[in-house]
Protein backbone atom coordinates (compact mmCIF):
# COMPACT_ATOMS: atom_id res chain seq x y z
CA UNK A 1 0.00 0.00 0.00
CA UNK A 2 2.79 2.41 0.87
CA UNK A 3 4.52 1.68 -2.44
CA UNK A 4 1.37 2.63 -4.41
CA UNK A 5 1.02 5.84 -2.44
CA UNK A 6 4.66 6.68 -3.09
CA UNK A 7 4.23 5.94 -6.82
CA UNK A 8 1.15 8.22 -6.98
CA UNK A 9 3.08 10.98 -5.19
CA UNK A 10 5.98 10.63 -7.63
CA UNK A 11 3.60 10.73 -10.60
CA UNK A 12 1.90 13.84 -9.23
CA UNK A 13 5.24 15.50 -8.61
CA UNK A 14 6.40 14.65 -12.15
CA UNK A 15 3.20 16.17 -13.54
CA UNK A 16 3.69 19.38 -11.55
CA UNK A 17 7.32 19.63 -12.69
CA UNK A 18 6.24 19.14 -16.32
CA UNK A 19 3.64 21.91 -15.97
CA UNK A 20 6.20 24.23 -14.40
CA UNK A 21 8.65 23.53 -17.22
CA UNK A 22 5.98 24.31 -19.82
CA UNK A 23 5.11 27.56 -18.07
CA UNK A 24 8.74 28.72 -18.27
CA UNK A 25 9.38 27.39 -21.79
CA UNK A 26 10.39 29.87 -24.44
CA UNK A 27 7.37 31.20 -26.34
CA UNK A 28 6.77 30.19 -29.95
CA UNK A 29 8.04 32.95 -32.21
CA UNK A 30 6.84 33.26 -35.81
CA UNK A 31 9.32 35.55 -37.50
CA UNK A 32 12.82 34.49 -38.44
CA UNK A 33 14.81 34.26 -35.22
CA UNK A 34 18.22 35.85 -35.59
CA UNK A 35 21.19 33.96 -34.17
CA UNK A 36 23.48 34.76 -32.59
CA UNK A 37 21.75 37.44 -30.57
CA UNK A 38 23.41 40.81 -31.16
CA UNK A 39 22.78 44.44 -30.36
CA UNK A 40 20.52 46.26 -32.79
CA UNK A 41 22.47 48.65 -35.03
CA UNK A 42 22.41 52.26 -33.88
CA UNK A 43 19.80 54.66 -35.16
CA UNK A 44 20.71 58.31 -34.83
CA UNK A 45 18.43 60.72 -36.68
CA UNK A 46 15.40 62.90 -35.86
CA UNK A 47 11.82 61.96 -35.05
CA UNK A 48 8.53 63.34 -36.38
CA UNK A 49 8.76 66.30 -34.00
CA UNK A 50 12.22 67.23 -35.25
CA UNK A 51 13.84 66.12 -31.97
CA UNK A 52 16.96 63.95 -31.98
CA UNK A 53 16.19 60.23 -31.91
CA UNK A 54 18.31 57.31 -30.75
CA UNK A 55 17.33 53.70 -30.01
CA UNK A 56 18.22 54.36 -26.37
CA UNK A 57 14.96 56.33 -26.17
CA UNK A 58 12.90 53.14 -26.54
CA UNK A 59 15.15 50.84 -24.48
CA UNK A 60 13.11 48.59 -22.19
CA UNK A 61 10.32 48.21 -24.75
CA UNK A 62 9.73 45.76 -27.57
CA UNK A 63 10.42 47.60 -30.82
CA UNK A 64 8.87 46.86 -34.21
CA UNK A 65 11.00 48.69 -36.78
CA UNK A 66 9.71 49.13 -40.32
CA UNK A 67 11.36 50.96 -43.21
CA UNK A 68 8.98 52.79 -45.54
CA UNK A 69 7.96 56.15 -46.97
CA UNK A 70 5.03 58.50 -46.50
CA UNK A 71 4.11 58.81 -50.19
CA UNK A 72 3.56 55.05 -50.47
CA UNK A 73 -0.02 54.39 -51.50
CA UNK A 74 -0.54 50.85 -50.25
CA UNK A 75 2.11 48.61 -48.65
CA UNK A 76 3.69 51.05 -46.17
CA UNK A 77 0.41 52.32 -44.68
CA UNK A 78 -0.97 48.77 -44.64
CA UNK A 79 2.11 47.44 -42.82
CA UNK A 80 1.99 50.27 -40.31
CA UNK A 81 -1.72 49.62 -39.67
CA UNK A 82 -1.00 45.90 -39.27
CA UNK A 83 1.69 46.65 -36.69
CA UNK A 84 -0.74 48.91 -34.82
CA UNK A 85 -3.38 46.15 -34.81
CA UNK A 86 -0.79 43.60 -33.62
CA UNK A 87 0.28 45.90 -30.79
CA UNK A 88 -3.37 46.26 -29.72
CA UNK A 89 -3.90 42.48 -29.92
CA UNK A 90 -0.73 41.83 -27.90
CA UNK A 91 -2.21 43.63 -24.91
CA UNK A 92 1.15 45.29 -24.26
CA UNK A 93 0.15 48.83 -25.22
CA UNK A 94 2.97 51.31 -24.60
CA UNK A 95 5.41 48.44 -23.91
CA UNK A 96 5.65 48.13 -27.72
CA UNK A 97 7.17 50.95 -29.77
CA UNK A 98 6.53 51.06 -33.50
CA UNK A 99 9.32 52.81 -35.40
CA UNK A 100 8.87 53.91 -39.00
CA UNK A 101 12.25 54.70 -40.58
CA UNK A 102 12.14 56.65 -43.84
CA UNK A 103 13.57 55.34 -47.10
CA UNK A 104 12.69 58.70 -48.72
CA UNK A 105 14.29 61.30 -46.43
CA UNK A 106 14.07 64.10 -49.02
CA UNK A 107 10.25 64.04 -48.85
CA UNK A 108 9.72 62.47 -45.43
CA UNK A 109 10.08 65.56 -43.31
CA UNK A 110 8.92 65.54 -39.69
CA UNK A 111 5.68 67.24 -40.80
CA UNK A 112 5.10 64.62 -43.53
CA UNK A 113 5.63 61.83 -40.98
CA UNK A 114 3.12 63.40 -38.55
CA UNK A 115 0.52 63.73 -41.33
CA UNK A 116 1.15 60.14 -42.45
CA UNK A 117 0.62 58.74 -38.94
CA UNK A 118 -2.58 60.78 -38.56
CA UNK A 119 -3.86 59.47 -41.91
CA UNK A 120 -3.03 55.84 -41.11
CA UNK A 121 -4.29 56.20 -37.52
CA UNK A 122 -1.29 54.58 -35.83
CA UNK A 123 0.79 55.89 -32.94
CA UNK A 124 4.40 55.48 -34.04
CA UNK A 125 7.76 57.18 -33.97
CA UNK A 126 8.89 58.45 -37.35
CA UNK A 127 12.59 58.50 -38.09
CA UNK A 128 14.15 60.69 -40.75
CA UNK A 129 17.28 62.70 -41.36
CA UNK A 130 19.72 63.49 -44.08
CA UNK A 131 20.24 61.05 -46.91
CA UNK A 132 23.69 60.23 -45.48
CA UNK A 133 22.25 59.52 -42.00
CA UNK A 134 19.49 57.32 -43.35
CA UNK A 135 21.83 55.52 -45.75
CA UNK A 136 23.98 54.44 -42.81
CA UNK A 137 20.88 53.09 -41.04
CA UNK A 138 19.67 51.26 -44.18
CA UNK A 139 23.07 49.67 -44.61
CA UNK A 140 23.27 48.62 -40.95
CA UNK A 141 19.92 46.80 -41.24
CA UNK A 142 20.54 45.42 -44.74
CA UNK A 143 17.72 47.47 -46.29
CA UNK A 144 17.86 47.87 -50.07
CA UNK A 145 16.51 51.17 -51.42
CA UNK A 146 15.88 51.91 -55.12
CA UNK A 147 14.46 55.39 -55.71
CA UNK A 148 12.82 56.48 -58.96
CA UNK A 149 11.02 59.73 -59.77
CA UNK A 150 7.60 58.45 -58.64
CA UNK A 151 8.34 55.59 -56.27
CA UNK A 152 10.82 54.14 -53.82
CA UNK A 153 11.39 50.41 -53.95
CA UNK A 154 12.70 48.98 -50.70
CA UNK A 155 13.09 45.83 -48.63
CA UNK A 156 9.84 44.96 -46.88
CA UNK A 157 10.67 43.50 -43.46
CA UNK A 158 9.76 44.22 -39.87
CA UNK A 159 12.70 44.08 -37.48
CA UNK A 160 11.94 43.23 -33.85
CA UNK A 161 14.24 44.52 -31.16
CA UNK A 162 13.88 43.15 -27.63
CA UNK A 163 13.71 45.27 -24.47
CA UNK A 164 17.47 44.87 -23.90
CA UNK A 165 18.25 46.39 -27.30
CA UNK A 166 19.01 43.15 -29.14
CA UNK A 167 17.88 42.53 -32.71
CA UNK A 168 15.88 39.32 -32.30
CA UNK A 169 13.42 38.64 -35.13
CA UNK A 170 12.85 39.64 -38.75
CA UNK A 171 9.40 39.13 -40.23
CA UNK A 172 7.95 39.54 -43.67
CA UNK A 173 4.49 40.26 -45.00
CA UNK A 174 3.48 36.61 -44.59
CA UNK A 175 3.03 36.93 -40.81
CA UNK A 176 -0.51 37.47 -39.51
CA UNK A 177 -1.60 40.04 -36.94
CA UNK A 178 -1.99 37.24 -34.37
CA UNK A 179 1.54 35.99 -35.07
CA UNK A 180 3.01 39.50 -34.87
CA UNK A 181 1.21 39.99 -31.53
CA UNK A 182 2.59 36.65 -30.29
CA UNK A 183 6.11 37.73 -31.27
CA UNK A 184 5.63 41.00 -29.37
CA UNK A 185 4.44 39.15 -26.27
CA UNK A 186 7.23 36.60 -26.58
CA UNK A 187 9.90 39.28 -26.73
CA UNK A 188 8.37 41.16 -23.79
CA UNK A 189 8.85 38.14 -21.47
Amino acid sequence: MQLRSFARSCAALAGLLALAACANAAPRLYGTILQPIRSAPAIDAVDQTGAPFSLHRVRGRVVALYFGFTHCKDICPQTLATLGAARAKSGLGARVAILFASVDPARDTPAALRAFFARVGVRAVGITGTHAQMSRIWKAYGVEVQATREDVGHSDFVYFIGPRGNLRIVGGDDISIAQLAADMRGLAR
